[in-house]
């Protein structure tokens, strides 16, 4: 199927507005299956129709449609082509605004930059074509101008006077402003357990304010993130349209109490890394689980309570939270957290236990900043080590560290046209400072920076790109603690290398022990494990595409990924940036998205194919390759 003459519209706009469709590439090739997209006349018809109206609406009310349809070499194939003379559209030769106001309102509502803006990007100027499908859009467009100015009142409506013949027509666009209002009372209503007085004040609406719609719609989103509500619906009731506007806000409470409980799965590559293999015995080690109790509204302020025990067999973690859901605005809140957890990493295992303390504030829907300190008690072990000649006899004792961590953080979370993951971008800058005034057993200061794009390429392809930094600088001590380092490679950062074990490596020894006929032997192997560094760069570039067309749920990616970690900052040079390259497949369940990726490293070095100083060769060719297992996407 074809369209030919259209100049205006391109193929693939009109195509939207008619039912006569062609088989895609993939319906073509099952050539067996002949059952859909049956030629009917009749229906051509109705969409000659269907392109003629599409055209009249849009300004070209003398628009000629045809079409014409050629039999292919099979006889069961047909070709349609649709044949369409726009002619001149009719165009606006004037537009008279008519407003219905007091000199001192209309005075007002011509300056103010919501209108002049609204009046200046219309649609309905002069020199244009008139497109009568744009109507309510424009009317809708002057309204909310009005009402985000405060008249709640307003009332627009549009007369055209067309001279078809000489291609124009003349707009009249009367408003009827209504009266100037300002916030009087708000009306709480619904079964709640918090006094209305604290309701009222998350929707951020003062008494006196002059009503603008973007105010309310702010107000409804405010109540409704509460932790308290499961809805929330703000409206303006009857009454008499005058100076003083009355708020009805309605609302309906979660259980006061709730305990919650959470399952998943993940460290696909750390237990294969580990043990070589998926057995019956370590299989468990793949799945993790949480539960969390809830107490809401604490004190009957609205405040909340809740403890939370996470449990896997490389992260158990008990914490508690309480949240200030106002501080001296809605839009800010505070979070006591205290917590105690215990984390077995590649290269080192961290019992810590301390509290955070943070300040949140969301400036608008896409900026949102916290800042926080954090004090930790920290008992950090690290894994033995040989010395670089790897003598047995020379083998250094476990390091074992305890210290304690006194940091302020700076985090801001910035969105721009975020859609669930298909389009827009997150901008994420971090900062953190340790030991500012000698309390800190460690004194640094670190700071990253995460930005992340989602392209939507049609329908069901995206592509989505990530890039990440950081550096630690000013270090007070020449050596850091494992756990304040970065780290790189893993399901969420460079994919062929398994958690944590892209970057700079250190020999340790394996010594595992067997009783056999109450015969007791040892066996010593030699491994890597990572050591992190002062600076990272990470780089990530994947094509998701969904595959509804055929398996409904499912997709597949193709992804690059890349990065690196330098001991020292000193030390960065992109020429040592390694990469990892593959693709994987997406199940869309109920409790997100579940992966399965596979990927394969471009350029390893010795280290990465497990092979030794002294020509040891620990590695097998699928060092290569890793496989990660997850539910989320990448990033």
């Amino acid at each position: 199927m074809s369209i030919s003459g259209n100049e205006r519209f391109e193929d693939i706009v009109i195509k939207k507005y008619i039912a006569t469709e062609q088989p895609s590439i993939w319906k073509k090739l099952t050539f067996w299956n002949r059952s859909g997209f049956r030629f009917s006349e009749t229906e051509i018809r109705k969409d000659v129709i269907r392109i003629e109206r599409f055209y009249q609406r849009r300004g070209f009310n003398d628009v000629e449609v045809s079409y014409q349809v050629k039999p292919k070499r099979k006889g069961w194939k047909k070709h349609i082509t649709f044949l369409v003379t726009e002619n001149l559209p009719i165009r606006i030769d004037s537009v008279d605004l008519q407003l219905s106001a007091t000199q001192e309102d209309s005075l007002f509502i011509r300056n103010h930059l919501d209108f002049t803006r609204t009046l200046q990007r219309s649609p309905y100027r002069k020199g244009r074509i008139y497109e009568p499908i744009e109507e309510t859009e424009v009317i809708a467009r002057f309204e909310q101008s009005l009402r985000q100015t405060g008249y709640p009142y307003s009332n627009t409506a549009i007369t055209a006077y067309t001279d078809s013949v000489a291609k124009r027509t003349d707009l009249v666009i009367k408003m009827e402003a209504g009266p100037r209002a300002r916030f009087d009372s708000i009306l709480v209503e619904g079964e709640t357990t918090l006094a209305d007085k604290y309701i009222i004040r998350e929707t951020g609406i003062k008494k006196g304010d002059y009503y603008n719609e973007r105010d309310m719609r702010e107000a409804q989103r405010e109540v409704f993130k509460h932790h308290l509500f499961r809805l929330a619906l703000v409206s303006i009731p009857d009454q008499p349209k005058d100076t003083t506007l009355n708020v009805l806000l309605r609302v309906k409470e979660l259980p006061l109490r709730s305990i919650q409980w959470q399952f998943g799965a993940g460290d696909f590559d750390r237990v294969v890394e580990d043990d070589d293999r998926i057995t019956a015995n370590n299989f468990w080690h793949l799945f993790r689980t949480q539960t969390t109790w809830i107490y809401r509204n604490v004190r009957g302020r609205g405040e909340q309570f809740s403890t939370s025990a996470k449990l896997s067999f490389y992260d158990r973690k008990l914490s508690a939270e309480y949240l200030f859901p106002y501080v001296y605005n809605t839009k800010s809140s505070i979070n006591i957290n205290p917590f105690y957890q215990f984390r077995d990493e590649r290269s080192y295992d961290i019992l810590t236990g301390g509290i955070i303390n943070t300040f949140g504030y969301e400036y608008n829907q896409n900026l949102t900043g916290t800042f926080s300190y954090e004090f930790a008690i920290n008992n950090e072990s690290n894994i033995v080590s040989t010395n670089e000649r790897m003598s047995v006899e020379e083998v250094l004792p476990d390091e074992f560290l305890s210290y304690n961590i006194s940091s302020f953080a700076l985090n801001l979370y910035y969105t721009k046209n975020l859609r669930r993951g298909r389009r827009g971008f997150i901008i994420q800058p971090f900062m953190e400072f340790s030991g500012l005034f000698g309390e800190s057993t460690f004194s640094f200061n670190k700071a990253s920076l995460d930005i992340r794009k989602y392209t939507e390429l049609n329908r069901s392809l995206v592509m989505a790109t990530r890039v990440r930094g950081g550096a630690i600088y000013t270090a007070g001590q020449d050596s850091l603690p494992s756990d304040v380092k970065y780290f790189v490679g893993g399901t969420n950062s460079v994919r062929g290398w398994s958690t944590q074990f892209l970057g700079p490596k250190r020999i340790v020894e394996i010594i595992s022990s067997d009783s056999k006929d109450g015969v007791e032997t040892t066996d010593t192997t030699l491994s890597y494990i990572p050591v992190g560094g002062r600076a990272l760069l990470n780089f990530n570039v994947e094509f998701r595409q969904q595959l509804d067309g055929l398996l409904k749920g499912f997709g597949v990616a193709a992804f690059l990924d890349g990065g690196q970690v330098w001991r020292r900052t000193s030390d960065i040079n992109l020429e040592n940036l390694q990469f990892g390259i593959g693709g994987g497949i997406r199940y869309e369940s109920p409790i997100g998205p579940i992966r399965i990726d596979v990927g394969y490293k471009v350029n390893p070095n010795l280290q990465d194919l497990k092979q030794f100083p002294g020509g040891i060769d620990r590695g097998s060719n699928l060092e290569r390759w890793d496989i990660h297992f997850t539910i989320g996407q990448a990033f």
